[in-house]
């Protein structure tokens, strides 16, 4: 007795000096790498952020998923507080991170559920065909040579792979993955209002007047936030996605204090939409919003009584407000960004057909469509129109895109542009249709608020680059890959209970 009394004793003491070993030596390679220099420290510092967003995989996907969740939001602002480390250049390592944590994890998926995994929902044969375009497109000779390909890869066919790992989570996942969308993009925001009440930090001003073909931070005088984010449509899109969560989450918590606070996040979410300037983002939640409303109707007089009276207060205010005269926000001082941008917003969203830049968008969309996409049917590589692509072939004179679906048919050629244009629109069919036979039991508010985010995906698939956003693509190929894998389990069960009558 004495023995095994002793014998776990010693245990403990061991595994803490297993534990302190690893410790100690990081310990003293943060001192040299601190000694060194900036590079060293850069590189010790994305080594530690790699190992972290790595270990999960040891107990399971969920941890991994979560923590590459977490890092997405503040990967523009650890990209620009890097230099206070380094001088700027335009090589950034920081986005090789998540692509190569995220082909570790599909690597530990692939090796559970084998090659099965790649047609066994009814979506997964479409995207893997998709994927399957994407990767052969890294080597179209067309664009700017092998580097400008994977490039391209990093923004548009990594974030694919997440939906294999919506395949593979359980609600459970996805009701944190809810919360944590709603909470970071609250802390992230509260960043962004910091930023246009003082400024931008010292590190960030250096990175904003180092960086190129980036013009779109200017509205007015003034420089719109981007909170932690790489962009303000980053920013709007990501809040976006969290304000539509939030009133998912207040529409069916059971608790009053609950549904206050949901209601409150969506509250401050929404705010935070109006001082990103995106118009796009605006739009799309109010038909977030909207989809919510019509799938808790039980039958079509509800939905009709719901419908009136979420449209009649905006109709109304569409035709009494006026909205601010063009050019207003050039009137705006320096240090008035708070009213620039929502003078900015204000406008876009109350008379969207009379904007400059949609006309222009329309304009450039019209000339790709007839001129540029027939003529490279199969496209010109993933990384065509790229900044890969521009810095490597300056004579480029491809206008801005801000349509994803064109972005693809430019790059991967018109059958991958159908192809995601009808992975996309199936998906938010289907997970309708798990939303309305879900109404009234356990699982049903999650599937609602899945069902109540497609609608602003195709949007700003539309009027955005959504499926290319390092924060919002994972989220969004996440959802899709779920409703596929949800959709199989639907249809299971009604097969069972058949066989069972």
């Amino acid at each position: 007795m004495s023995a095994v009394v002793q014998d776990n004793r010693r245990r403990p003491r061991r595994l803490a000096i297993l534990w302190m070993l690893p410790l100690q030596a990081a310990s003293l390679f943060t001192v040299w790498a601190i000694s060194s220099g900036g590079e060293v420290l850069r590189s010790w510092m994305l080594a530690a952020l790699l190992w972290v967003m790595t270990m999960p995989l040891l107990v399971g996907l969920e941890g991994t998923l979560i923590a590459m969740l977490l890092f997405e939001p503040f990967r523009g602002f650890l990209r620009r507080a890097q230099y206070l480390l380094v001088s700027y250049s335009g090589q950034d390592p920081i986005h090789l991170l998540t692509p190569v944590v995220a082909l570790m994890a599909l690597t530990m998926l692939l090796r559970k559920q084998r090659w099965q995994m790649f047609w066994a929902t009814p979506m997964a044969g479409w995207v893997s065909l998709l994927g399957l375009i994407f990767f052969l497109e890294i080597f179209n000779p067309l664009q700017g040579g092998l580097f400008v390909g994977l490039t391209g890869a990093l923004f548009i066919l990594v974030p694919l792979v997440w939906f294999y790992f919506g395949q593979a989570v359980n609600e459970k996942f996805m009701h944190t993955m809810f919360h944590l969308v709603v909470i970071v993009g609250i802390l992230a925001s509260l960043y962004g209002l910091y930023q246009l009440l003082f400024g931008y930090p010292s590190f960030e001003q250096y990175w904003i007047d180092n960086t190129d073909l980036y013009t779109s931070i200017a509205v007015g005088h003034s420089q719109r936030a981007l909170a932690t984010f790489s962009s303000a449509e980053e920013w709007g899109r990501y809040t976006q996605v969290g304000a539509v969560i939030a009133l998912g989450l207040a529409i069916g918590a059971r608790n009053i204090t609950r549904r206050v606070g949901w209601y409150a996040a969506a509250g401050a979410l929404t705010v935070a939409i109006l001082l990103s300037g995106q118009r796009t983002a605006v739009f799309g939640l109010f038909l977030g919003a909207l989809t919510l409303l019509l799938l808790g109707a039980r039958n079509l007089q509800g939905a009709a009584l719901r419908l009136g009276l979420l449209v009649v207060p905006i109709v109304l205010v569409f035709v009494f407000v006026t909205p601010p005269p063009e050019g207003e926000e050039f009137s705006k001082a320096d240090n008035e960004r708070v009213s620039a941008l929502l003078t900015h917003t204000q406008r876009g969203t109350l008379k969207p057909a009379e904007e400059e830049s949609l006309q222009v968008r329309f304009e450039n969309w019209s000339m790709l469509v007839t001129t540029l996409i027939p003529y490279r049917p199969l496209g010109a590589g993933i990384g065509a129109g790229s900044l890969s692509d521009y810095r490597s072939n300056r004579d480029n004179d491809l206008p801005p895109v801000d349509n994803f679906i064109l972005v693809l048919a430019i790059a991967c050629g018109i059958p991958g542009a159908l192809i995601f244009v009808w992975i996309l629109t199936r998906s938010t069919w289907l997970s309708m249709r798990l939303a309305r036979s879900a109404l009234g039991s356990e699982g049903s508010n999650t599937n609602r608020i899945v069902a109540a985010l497609m609608p602003p995906l195709i949007l700003n698939s539309i009027f955005g680059l959504t499926f290319s956003i390092y924060s919002v693509a994972p989220i969004a190929w996440l959802l899709i890959g779920w409703i596929s894998a949800e959709t199989l389990r639907v249809r299971q069960q009604e097969d069972r209970e058949i066989l069972v009558i």
